[in-house]
């Protein structure tokens, strides 16, 4: 790694198919540091200052928990890291602005929104480009930011043994104010593969499906599975925006992404399903003290 170290860490586990090589960049116009953790070896590394490979087989967050554990030395120093699924489009630019607004938020989690031509599941990730960025009570398991002083609640849900689910509980972990947690519309990242397309590659079977690893994360920690909803919305000019009928005018947008991939009716389920709970409910996170690992 670079001796000259960056306040921010992008950590990866990456296959064949990886998109890393778009968006490492050089040295010279990357903000962030970058860890390559490989599942297969038949990944490719990158030989760059600020780049460190390893080798590491296994699920994606059994893999993630592995380098938490064996790395500790390596990200506690770090101001933010992310963990970014390797199917991510986007460039680098886009990922030094997105670290510089969490810093500048003090977002204690945090995610780029998705553009309207991504495959996704919730509607409320989609890019509003009337904002800078919402304010969340949800943030998903393709990308997040984390402040590295949140990671020791957040650990034991990586050191669990489940492969889905985790991303329903973190934020009632840290829930304090309806300002701890945000979508960033200003830095979109594409997902260029179909959600659930390799739930095989990650473990799960008929028996231990991935459905069942999420309820039993809501049963051990007693909660809902709350609905992805915002606080509030910041617009570019630095306007907050609360009020229950400007978020859901705003996010009519969303439809902007039916067409973007098929099939198109999940797709305007999904939104549909965001307009409604806009509309008939504020958003809300539950508190929970973290497990012990």
């Amino acid at each position: 790694m670079n001796s000259d170290k960056k306040r921010f860490l992008l950590v990866t586990r990456i296959g064949r198919k990886s998109l890393h090589q778009r968006w490492i960049g050089t040295p010279e116009t990357r903000q962030f540091d970058v860890f390559l953790s490989a599942y297969t070896p038949k990944a490719e590394t990158v030989d760059q200052s600020g780049v460190r490979n390893e080798l590491r087989p296994g699920f994606k967050v059994e893999g993630y928990s592995g380098f938490l554990n064996e790395h500790r030395a390596l990200w506690k120093d770090y101001d933010y890291i992310c963990f970014w699924d390797e199917d991510l489009e986007t460039d680098t630019e886009t990922l030094n602005q997105m670290f510089a607004i969490c810093a500048a938020g003090h977002f204690k989690i945090a995610q780029p929104a998705l553009t309207h031509d991504s495959h996704f599941t919730y509607a409320g990730l989609l890019q509003q480009r009337a904002f800078r960025y919402r304010h969340v009570n949800y943030i998903e398991m393709m990308c997040p930011v984390f402040r590295t002083d949140t990671l020791p609640a957040i650990e034991p849900l990586y050191h669990a043994g489940f492969e889905s689910g985790i991303d329903l509980i973190w934020c009632n972990l840290l829930f304090e104010t309806t300002n701890d947690f945000a979508v960033i519309d200003a830095t979109p990242v594409r997902h260029t593969e179909p959600v659930g397309d390799c739930k095989g590659d990650n473990g799960f079977t008929e028996e231990d499906s991935y459905e069942s690893h999420i309820y039993q994360m809501l049963d051990q920690y007693d909660l809902p599975w709350l609905a992805c909803t915002p606080y509030s919305g910041v617009r570019k000019n630095g306007q907050v925006i609360s009020s229950r009928i400007q978020l859901f005018l705003s996010a009519l947008n969303t439809f902007g992404a039916v067409a973007g991939q098929r099939p198109l009716w999940p797709r305007v389920r999904f939104v549909l399903v965001h307009l409604k709970h806009i509309s008939q409910a504020p958003a809300q996170n539950l508190k929970r003290a973290p497990l012990e690992c």
